[in-house]
């Protein structure tokens, strides 16, 4: 072969392993703002990716990484109110996500459709009220009747509150989808107070922190969980094979009792029954993530309190430990032969 061919042949190659440059366009609001679509407000928080569907000479048309639909922009606000991120054919870079950046698959997940397995069910309101439990908790993050309203956000704008014995706002949202910005618990009033977007909120708890695919995978698990049930309905074929759910009926037990979940004592009102049914945690502190989260007995988890299992466990074996002639240590042992 001579030299040219090999050059030509090489540069074939180096060609073809380079990366394609990523065709999309993201960009982030510079700081929270308030946009009514069809006169219903939502925030776009500040720093949150947002992809560029297309764009004329007077809208552009965006999607938002923590909103489940499409916005259409003036191309003033696009130009005054967002500053463009940088993105490579693996994510998009955005300093306030974990490792500085997102994955451009999450932008690609569906969420699985809890609402068509609600359709499946509408006649058993028990079992409908479990599924609306894991729509939730999977997908939205806890509320905070701290966080300024956006009603409140104009009337502060048009006149801020000089007192310093007053606390406007909070930068952690009231509910958004758990793919929001994660604010670390180690955040400052200071640094809100700071932030360009003060008053308005930034993001979600860290703990409540989710992204897409890991949210489908929590639902999967949850799902799981109820059709395994004492007194779940049948789950339908069709929903176990689009799920890719492995249903054992009359197998799911509360962790920290040992004992079958009989999912018709799921009761809403926090805690009214003392045998009523409510998502637990392993770890409080880790929240709604995939393996720490699982349907249990309001009983069983006031017992646990605000303590991990772990911790319950440590506290035992202390207990054991520093009261010898209590005879815990031998029942402790007896009891997990």
């Amino acid at each position: 072969m001579s030299d040219k061919a090999k050059k030509s042949r090489n540069t074939k190659i180096d060609d073809a392993e380079k990366p394609e440059p990523n065709a999309k366009e993201y960009i982030a609001p510079i700081k929270t703002f308030p946009h009514a679509p069809k006169k219903k407000p939502e925030w776009f928080c500040q720093d949150v990716p947002c992809e560029i569907i297309n764009k004329n000479e007077t809208e552009t048309k965006i999607r938002a990484f923590n909103k489940s639909r499409n916005f259409t922009l003036p191309n003033y606000l696009i130009e005054t109110k967002f500053k463009h991120l940088e993105s490579d054919t693996d994510s998009v870079h955005t300093p306030v996500y974990p490792n500085g950046k997102i994955p451009l698959e999450e932008f690609k997940v569906i969420p699985i459709c809890i609402a068509k397995i609600i359709k499946e069910f509408k006649d058993d309101p028990i079992f409908v009220k479990a599924l609306k439990k894991v729509e939730q908790d999977a997908h939205t993050a806890k509320g905070n009747n701290s966080c300024i309203t956006i009603p409140g956000w104009y009337n502060y704008n048009k006149n801020p509150n000089p007192s310093k014995l007053e606390r406007v706002g909070d930068p952690i949202c009231n509910r958004n989808t758990r793919h929001a910005p994660p604010i670390p618990s180690s955040f400052t009033r200071k640094e809100f107070e700071e932030s360009p977007s003060f008053p308005a909120p930034l993001g979600i708890r860290m703990q409540d922190f989710a992204l897409p695919s890991e949210q489908n995978e929590i639902k999967k698990e949850l799902l799981t969980q109820i059709f395994n049930c004492v007194n779940a309905p049948e789950c339908p074929d069709k929903i176990k094979e689009e799920f890719e759910l492995t249903i054992t009926p009359n197998s799911h037990m509360c962790n920290w009792c040992g004992t079958l979940v009989d999912i018709s004592e799921l009761n809403q009102e926090y805690c009214s029954k003392e045998h009523s049914i409510n998502l637990c945690h392993r770890d409080p502190v880790i929240g709604t993530k995939k393996g720490n989260v699982y349907f249990g007995h309001c009983s069983c988890n006031r017992e646990q309190g605000g303590y991990s299992e772990l911790q319950r466990v440590e506290q035992i074996i202390r207990l054991a430990k520093n009261n010898p002639d209590s005879g815990y240590s031998e029942m402790i042992i007896s009891s997990l032969k």
